[in-house]
């Protein structure tokens, strides 16, 4: 599998290494809290099954004849951080974040060569399935999330969206209009104002709009599909023609 990155929303723009890096470091790190109890031998755990930012780091190098097009094309998606880009190490998985770092340096005696180091930051801990399904079960080994859910309001009360995990979202009827199309996304990156982006989550749109009357009745509001769990158990009220997608979780 030769390494790639590329947009997560829009047009690709993918860049494709021409060799994979020499080095390439995954750590998965929990974001639990321990609090110490003085003069005990037990002590508080606090854990909601986390995880922090994944820093995935590569080391590698470009050469030959293209080696300057390779290298600006990799940096500018490790620079482009108002974009979200799917960072793939596997054909068929990919991390969902953006750019941390990027260095090149000019070793002696490797004057036909571009040495790099780079730093991607995945804002998801979860390994995404590339395909993403809009019907089936969650293949993978841990909780995923739902991407997208498309439709059109009825008219006939709220929009009620609900997961088997507690998590419910609400918008009500007031704020909507027959007929009007609904779009819900896992993460969006919204401009909030002299081009400074903010990631989203939950993010809702009302006849290509965003909503900001949005509740969260339960849990987080964020919908998730627990592993092996089957895409059944998102139960949408007063929603037509319903479509809903999402993508297999993996814990690496």
């Amino acid at each position: 599998m030769v390494m790639k990155i590329e947009n997560y929303i829009g047009t690709a723009d993918t860049f494709t290494w021409p060799y994979n890096p020499k080095v390439y470091d995954d750590a998965t790190d929990p974001n639990y809290q321990i609090t110490q109890i003085g003069f005990q031998k037990h002590h508080i755990l606090i854990s909601g099954d986390g995880i922090n930012t994944k820093k995935l780091v590569i080391n590698g190098h470009f050469s030959g004849t293209n080696k300057l097009t390779s290298w600006r094309s990799c940096s500018k998606h490790f620079l482009q951080t108002t974009l979200l880009k799917k960072f793939f190490f596997e054909s068929d998985k990919f991390y969902l974040g953006v750019g941390k770092q990027i260095k090149k340096t000019h070793s002696a005696g490797r004057t036909n060569f571009i040495d790099y180091v780079g730093t991607f930051e995945a804002i998801v801990g979860v390994l995404f399935g590339d395909t993403e399904k809009v019907s089936g079960t969650n293949d993978g080994n841990v909780r995923t999330f739902i991407t997208e859910i498309t439709g059109t309001y009825d008219g006939s009360g709220d929009i009620i969206i609900t997961d088997d995990l507690g998590n419910e979202i609400t918008i009500d009827s007031a704020h909507l209009t027959i007929n009007h199309p609904f779009t819900y996304k896992l993460v969006q990156m919204v401009d909030s104002g002299n081009g400074i982006f903010v990631s989203e989550y939950g993010y809702v749109e009302l006849n290509s709009v965003q909503s900001k009357n949005v509740q969260t009745t339960g849990g987080f509001g964020i919908l998730q599909l627990e592993a092996g769990a089957n895409m059944s158990t998102i139960v949408t009220q007063n929603l037509n023609t319903v479509v809903t997608k999402f993508r297999d979780g993996y814990y690496d």
